[in-house]
Order: structure tokens, then sequence, then C-alpha cells
């Protein structure tokens, strides 16, 4: 498997294992201002539906996933746990602005946990919002500083915006607090890419300085030259 394969199955199981699955048990959670009974039996079929919902995206199926947890947001649009299983997969699935309207509604209904502004991030970073992206990743990371999908978003949007140092900087700070060797080879992953992207764009500023400076773009003028044809065309004209 080459290494972006790797990272990206890496981050995928790490997104999955550390960012949603939690979420399942806080699905039976509602609105209390709803009947008891009633309140009961929406917790229940949204229970199902994020179960099902989170098994479809563990498959890669996103599509499937937003048909099942939309139907979850419509039994009980009160669930904060719906509309972020529902975000999720709307951004994995390229929908961005879906996605940023669930997750505006999100923060208007409860304070934004770690995965609320991950998810956030995800959606700026590939809206090409670098600075807002950022943010979010360094907001999530405030609230919880082993939430490692946080910390490698973070990674690769410092290393895209030139902030190498500090890329590499917390590529060493998820490496000595990886738990798994799963994580503990995708910072290495993450550590090499950073360097090849430096190594990529000083490559490219060499080349381009090299170019500019190359022997042979202006043609010297030898010692007398300009004045033996001065003084041949000035006599010419008399």
């Amino acid at each position: 498997m080459s290494g972006r394969k790797t990272a990206m199955f890496t981050l995928g199981a790490i997104i999955v294992a550390t960012g949603i699955s939690s979420n399942v048990a806080q699905a039976t959670a509602s609105a209390p201002a709803k009947p008891q009974a009633r309140t009961k039996i929406v917790s229940a079929t949204v229970g199902q539906y994020l179960q099902k919902g989170y098994e479809q995206m563990r498959k890669g199926n996103y599509e499937g996933a937003i048909r099942i947890l939309a139907a979850a947001v419509t039994a009980d649009p009160d669930s904060v746990s719906a509309r972020r299983y529902l975000a999720f997969a709307l951004l994995r699935n390229g929908s961005l602005q879906e996605a940023m309207y669930q997750l505006i509604i999100i923060q208007k209904m409860a304070k934004a946990t770690p995965f609320d502004n991950y998810t956030l991030g995800e959606a700026y970073s590939k809206m090409g919002r670098l600075n807002d992206a950022e943010a979010c990743f360094r907001e999530a990371l405030k609230s919880n500083a082993n939430y490692d999908p946080a910390r490698a978003s973070l990674i690769k949007t410092l290393s895209s915006v030139g902030k190498y140092d500090e890329a590499f900087a917390e590529c060493l700070t998820g490496y000595k607090a990886a738990k798994t060797d799963m994580l503990s080879r995708y910072y290495r992953i993450l550590y090499q890419n950073v360097q090849e992207q430096k190594l990529s764009l000083r490559r490219i500023q060499e080349a381009t300085s090299a170019t500019t400076a190359a022997p042979g773009t202006v043609t010297p003028v030898q010692p007398g030259t300009q004045g033996q044809t001065q003084s041949r065309t000035v006599g010419e004209t008399r």
C-alpha cells in the first residue's frame, strides 16, 4: 500500500473511531419539552438511524448514509447527534454548503464539541478558506489536546500555507502522544509528507532562481566593441 493510500485509510479509521462512534450512545437524548412516551419512541428511532448511518459511513457509502441520517433529522429535528452525523456525511460526500448549514444549526443548539469544530474546519478547508480552517482545528485541539483528526488536518493545513515548522511541531506532538501503532505510523507519514512538500517548494524556488540568472540570456558586449561600432558609424555618416 502506498504512503498516500495508507494515510487516507488511516485517517478514515481515526475519524470513524474517535469522531463519531462515541456519539451513538448519546443519540437517546432528546428535547425535554416532548412528552415522555413520545421521547422514548423518537429516541429509539433516531438511535437506530444513527447506527445504520454509522455503518454506511464505515463502508464509505456516504450517499446511503445521508439518506438514512436525513431521516433521523426528520424524525427528531432537535437531535444534535443526528445533525452532527448528517453534517459529517455531507462533508465527506462533497456537499459543503449543506454540511455548513447543519453545522450552523448545531452551533445554535448546543456548545460546539471538538468534532463539530473539526468538521467545520474540514468544510472551510475544502472551500479554500485555510485561515478559517486552521482556527477551527486549533479550537478543537484547545478543547481536546489529543483529538487526532483535528491535529492531522491542522498539519496538512499548516503545510499548505507554508508554515512548515509549525506543521513539523504538530507532527512530533501527535507522534509522542500516539497510543497505537496505527497513529504512530500515520504521524510519521504526515511528517514525511510535510518534508516532501517543503523540499518540492525549495526545488521550484531554486529552479526559478537558476532560470532567471542563467548565462546566455543577455549577450555580453566585448570591451571596445561598442566604441568601435560607434566610431565606424560616425565615420560612415561623415
